[in-house]
């Protein structure tokens, strides 16, 4: 249970006199949020504790707006644009027809005797990726190809 952004009285004996609220403490230095907002404020009445617990909550608001203003137009996540599952590029048809086609092809392989090794790099080779032939990490699919026939399920 959290103890911010709740007004309390200071003293539980004497609930008439001062409050006080527990705001949230940024952990940056660089803020937004003035220092009438961060940590343990006191207030000499209900009024003042409510006022100033209102206008925590407004610029709340105003900087989940403006953060969400900003985050407009990101092209850091290319292919997830407004954060719509849909638009993410591994989910794209041709992504998926080549992702099962290399799954198929590994099928073959591993049935054929070869290593992940020797998979990885002859569907490398086969469909003409860029990827380095060297590379010692296996792709999640050709992990799970190989564990699914030890387990001896096909």
């Amino acid at each position: 249970m959290s103890n911010h952004n709740k007004i309390r009285p200071v003293d539980k004996n004497n609930p008439n006199g001062k409050y006080k609220i527990l705001f949230s403490t940024p952990q940056t230095k660089n803020s937004n949020i003035p220092m009438e907002f961060r940590g343990l404020q006191i207030y000499n009445s209900k009024f003042l504790a409510e006022e100033a617990l209102r206008k925590r909550k407004k610029l709340t608001k105003i900087l989940e707006e403006k953060r969400a203003k900003s985050m407009q137009g990101n092209k850091r996540a290319l292919g997830n644009s407004g954060g719509d599952q849909s638009n993410l590029i591994q989910y794209s048809s041709e992504v998926q027809k080549l992702k099962n086609a290399k799954i198929k092809r590994a099928k073959e392989l591993y049935k054929e005797g070869y290593s992940k090794s020797q998979i990885l790099r002859m569907i490398i080779n086969e469909f003409k990726l860029d990827r380095n032939l060297e590379s010692r990490s296996w792709p999640k699919w050709l992990s799970n190809i190989t564990l699914s026939y030890k387990k001896g399920e096909k």
